[in-house]
């Protein structure tokens, strides 16, 4: 009797497609000349000061007034680019989702696919093709935001999906270290989660590479966008805490009583 063959590679086609759309937007990128790529990465990349400056139009003009914070590259470049951005029409809202789309190099595209094949897997199989792009979208948007809480005034461009991926790695982890959840079943309350040493562990240490990882960032502009800690913070705790609005499994919400009744059926 033959044995049904095993896939090598048995990670969901979703997840495939998303690491083929990173991979084909980097490998366009290298077709383009110096002066389009900057352009590109102008457009589509996430400015915290250029989204605030509609409810503050002086930010900008203040940055440029000041000048210069110092004489190395880094600096010079980010004020040539806030002057720069006074030319432009304004705030760019789709960047709190389209900086995703872009990476600084190859290592940085390469490291966000393995952990999104890794941990983006479990939870597409069980969120299903559109709650998973939602999750990998308002990931995005939260570390957008993270980062725009603690940089208002930066210049410096973000870029890289790895608030997505961080997202991925946070619904995750609700629910993978959990045998019962794993095989299908109703994932625990995140009050449940928060007990469970192995998650507690995993959250820890996750939070305290990034720290480190924070402690030697070199955020510079345009040939190497700012990649911030900060984002994957926010897609993490979005895809943690908010792992029940997009699970199909209702009864998980992090609000509900310990003690309620569950359902069993998807809505």
């Amino acid at each position: 009797m033959r044995r049904a063959r095993e896939p090598i590679f048995n990670i969901p086609a979703l997840v495939l497609v998303v690491a083929m759309v990173l991979t084909a937007i980097q490998i366009g990128r290298g077709f383009l000349s110096d002066e389009t790529d900057g352009r590109l990465l102008i457009d589509l990349a996430f400015i915290p000061a250029r989204e605030l400056s509609w409810i503050a139009p002086s930010l900008l003009n203040g940055i440029v007034e000041r000048g210069p914070q110092g004489l190395d590259e880094s600096a010079i470049a980010q004020y040539q680019l806030a002057q720069y951005l006074l030319t432009e029409s304004g705030p760019r809202p789709w960047t709190f989702f389209t900086y995703a789309l872009l990476h600084e190099g190859w290592l940085h595209l390469g490291l966000n696919v393995v952990v999104l094949a890794a941990l983006g897997t479990p939870v597409a199989r069980r969120f299903g093709a559109a709650r998973f792009l939602a999750l990998f979208a308002f990931g995005a948007i939260a570390g957008a935001l993270m980062h725009l809480i603690v940089h208002p005034t930066g210049v410096a461009p973000l870029i890289g999906a790895s608030a997505s991926v961080s997202a991925c790695m946070g619904a995750a982890a609700r629910f993978v270290f959990d045998p019962l959840a794993r095989s299908g079943a109703a994932a625990p309350r995140l009050r449940q989660t928060l007990r469970n040493r192995t998650v507690i562990a995993f959250t820890l240490g996750w939070f305290i590479a990034n720290a480190m990882s924070g402690l030697g960032a070199n955020p510079s502009v345009l040939a190497n966008a700012s990649i911030a800690w900060e984002a994957h913070i926010g897609g993490f705790l979005l895809g943690f805490l908010g792992f029940a609005f997009f699970d199909r499994r209702r009864q998980a919400f992090f609000f509900a009583e310990e003690g309620a009744p569950q359902s069993e059926g998807d809505d």
